[in-house]
Parts: C-alpha cells; structure tokens; sequence
C-alpha cells in the first residue's frame, strides 16, 4: 500500500510540471495504473493471511465436522485440544464423598503434560489436610470440567469434560519431577505447589466430552473410540 501511494504522488507531481496534452495522458495512466496495483497488493496480503492461519482453521474444521456427524476422536487429543489444554490453567474438579453419597466440587491449577511413561495426564497438587484428598484416598473416580472461554483476552471455543482415575504421586522422584513442571506452568501460586505437606495428583484421563461454542459434541476414549 506504501508504495502504491508513493507511485500515486510520483504521478501527481509529473502531471504539474507537464503540458495540458502530457496531463491527459498521465491522467488516464493513473487511471489504469492505480486499480491494477491496488489488486496486487490487497492480493499478495490475502494469500499471506489465509496461509498462517490454514493449520488451525484445518484442525478447528475437522472437529466440527467430526462433532456434526456425532463421532469419535481417536487417541491421542488432537493438536487443537492439547494446545488448549496446554495454554489453560483452571479446572473444575469433582470428587465423590462415598460416605454421604454425595460429591465434592473444587477449583483447582493444573497442568497437562504428555509424559513418556504416563501418556496424556493432568497434574494439580492440594493439601493432605483437605476434603479432597480424603475422599481421593477411598475413592479414586474424578471428572475434571476445563474451558477457554474468557481467558487470557481469548472469546473461548472450546469446554472438555474430562474422566479418569485420580492417584497420589508416591514416587519421589516423579512426584517431585510433576511438581517441578506444574509450578513452571504456575509461577504464581507456589502455596499450592510446594510444601512437605502438599501431595502431588496426578490424572490418568479415560474418556473426555469435547463440546465447542456450537454445542457440538465429540468424544474421545482410551482404547477405543465410543459408539455415536
């Protein structure tokens, strides 16, 4: 556009210093010229900003199409719900009370890792004193509720039910690895993180609900995919 407008005053001037005959010539040039070089430009602008965003429109496509046949996605997530769940921070995580019958609901940090050993799983830390813990010692069965809608100046596409079994870390060694990585992933909340008396979780991730701004819905299981 630069330099379009730049031939645009390179004509202009042109045209004050030439005769009356000259200025009609010129005239219709530019006349000619200008549209002709618009095009280019807008063209070249258009193709460049449909290439760097061609590998998200695909995966975003191919879900959505997926999600209106009322199919499955096979393991392992694909690229565009790892990065979501790479890039998100906040999970809803619900516990089952087998004492009362009833379950328990809390807001926890996580992080997404896909661990060599493990595979794809979530890490969040609590405190061995709390609710949460005590119910997980009996009763391992979670669901974890993860969306991008209004973080981090993003309008959001996508909210993931996530089923799995939740385990204490016991190992050091992988506890503390874990725990290097989910603090990494939250700078900001080490009261959550580090401590004697903070356990390590770690969720081994069964089967999830993909459901996107449209509400439509994909599913995806370990093993084997889930008939519609």
């Amino acid at each position: 556009q630069t330099s379009c407008t730049k031939i645009f005053f390179k004509i202009l001037t042109t045209m004050a210093a030439a005769s009356n005959r000259q200025q009609l010539v010129l005239t219709t040039l530019a006349f000619v010229a200008l549209p002709l070089l618009y095009h280019q430009w807008y063209t070249k602008k258009s193709n460049k900003s449909s290439k760097s965003s061609s590998s998200t429109d695909n995966n975003d496509e191919s879900l959505a199409s997926m999600a209106r046949r009322r199919s499955s996605i096979k393991p392992p997530f694909p690229a565009t719900i790892r990065k979501m769940l790479s890039a998100c921070r906040l999970a809803y995580l619900s516990t089952v009370d087998m004492e009362v019958s009833s379950s328990h609901l809390s807001l926890m940090r996580f992080t997404y890792l896909h661990d060599i050993e493990d595979g794809e799983v979530v890490i969040m830390s609590t405190n061995m004193k709390t609710k949460k813990f005590s119910m997980l010692q009996k009763q391992r069965g979670v669901a974890l509720l993860v969306h991008d809608f209004q973080q981090d100046g993003s309008d959001g596409v996508y909210s993931i039910t996530l089923n799995g079994k939740c385990r204490i870390v016991e190992n050091k060694q992988k506890a503390e690895a874990y725990r290097a990585a989910h603090l990494k992933h939250n700078p900001d909340y080490p009261q959550f993180i580090v401590g004697e008396d903070i356990a390590i979780l770690c969720v081994d991730v069964t089967s999830a609900r993909i459901c996107n701004i449209d509400d439509q819905v994909t599913k995806w299981e370990v093993g084997q995919c889930i008939a519609p």
